[in-house]
């Protein structure tokens, strides 16, 4: 596995929305998707959580509305994404 999904792979969102969303709506194998579009869509995953307008259940999770448990779980997708793009997202 090239070390780009690798590292996005860190965060569980960021990976079933690859694996599960993107990849199978472009009817590919996950390992066949450009770097520019995972580091895309990276953003895109981000934003759910950090961007309370768009109404995303991720955007509740991240500031607690769904409890702690899940806020706890978003927390580390959102660090992970971060991460991520820090890595790949210049």
């Amino acid at each position: 596995m090239k070390q780009i999904l690798k590292d996005a792979f860190k965060s569980d969102e960021l990976e079933d929305h690859l694996v599960n969303v993107i990849a199978q709506d472009d009817g590919v194998d996950v390992e066949e998707l450009a770097d520019t579009l995972i580091v895309s869509e990276a953003r895109y995953v981000l934003s759910k959580y950090v961007d309370g307008a768009q109404g995303f259940m991720q955007h509740d999770e991240y500031i607690g509305e769904a409890g702690p448990d899940l806020q706890k779980e978003a927390k580390r997708n959102v660090t992970a994404i971060r991460k991520f793009l820090q890595r790949h997202g210049a």
